[in-house]
């Protein structure tokens, strides 16, 4: 007896799985990749935009009258970035007192104190949320009269963190009209190049290999040349970590190197630099560094 097979059908199964093409999936997420990736920005929604009253015509309400009315700085100069949008019109808060509203000299004494901190520290002071708090130069509190508690000078100015705000602005300031205690304050160091002064006031100790001495004689020139963006944490230019790596952390191995010991307590109790270094293992580009100076650049920090 022979059988015959039956014809299976088939159908067209739906798993439920869905397979992603890998080449428009990148170009669909690019956009938010960019702005994620990003620290800086702030949206419209973080801003406040009160004001005592509102203005005859917003489109041409200028930053003076928007800081005279109650806005903050910082919020004012991102709403007029973004065009004065009506999605986020300006508010009349009656609540609002004159008399609470900073002046004018108190917000230009506020954004100088950012100002100050992003140069010499590469960073913004913080709001009264935030408890990672950087330490107040001195000159601040003592020379400029600027001892309150640093939120207190971030709030007059910001309502949301300022680390928001991109801080690539403090190199486009000039220094035309400064204040000479500021101006010479400013020439004492800037961010970035402390852990370079002891090799401009300190003489090697001798016996130092030909590859320590070249080590030694790059991080001297950049020492004793004027500080640029370049080299500035804020604006640093990415072909400085290929060509020299992590700069504190070589620069630290490289003083325990160049140094005796007294010299580095010395520079310690002098506060050439913070504290005595302590190695770090995994940074050895500076075995290999050139004398020439070849990430400073021309972007000069005092010559604008």
């Amino acid at each position: 007896m022979s059988f015959s097979a039956n014809v299976i059908t088939l159908g067209n199964p739906d798993f439920g799985v869905i397979r992603i093409v890998p080449e428009e999936t990148a170009k669909a997420f690019q956009k938010y990749l960019a702005m994620g990736s990003n620290l800086t920005g702030v949206s419209l929604d973080d801003i406040q935009l009160a004001v005592t009253e509102l203005p005859a015509d917003s489109n041409t309400v200028t930053l003076a009258w928007l800081l005279e009315h109650g806005m903050k700085l910082f919020d004012a100069v991102v709403w007029m970035t973004a065009g004065r949008p009506s999605s986020h019109p300006l508010a009349a808060d009656p609540g609002m007192k004159v008399e609470d509203i900073p002046s004018l000299h108190d917000i230009a004494r506020s954004v100088f104190y950012c100002y100050f901190m992003l140069v010499v520290q590469a960073r913004y002071p913080v709001s009264s949320k935030n408890s990672d708090k950087p330490k107040i130069p001195n000159f601040l509190k003592t020379i400029m009269g600027l001892d309150a508690e640093q939120h207190e000078y971030v709030e007059k100015i910001c309502s949301f963190e300022p680390q928001k705000f991109d801080p690539a602005w403090a190199r486009y300031v000039s220094f035309e009209g400064f204040g000479r205690e500021a101006l010479s304050r400013f020439g004492l160091g800037v961010a970035g190049y402390r852990m370079f002064g002891p090799f401009a006031l300190y003489s090697p100790k001798p016996g130092l290999s030909a590859e320590q001495m070249a080590a030694f004689e790059f991080a001297k020139k950049v020492a004793t040349s004027e500080p640029t963006w370049d080299l500035h944490p804020l604006t640093r230019h990415p072909t400085v970590l290929t060509k020299r790596g992590n700069l504190n952390k070589n620069l630290n191995n490289l003083i325990m190197e160049c140094f005796t010991d007294s010299q580095i307590k010395e520079m310690v109790k002098a506060k050439v630099i913070y504290k005595v270094p302590e190695r770090e293992p995994n940074h050895r580009n500076y075995t290999q560094w050139s004398r020439e100076d070849d990430v400073s650049g021309s972007s000069k920090i005092f010559s604008h």
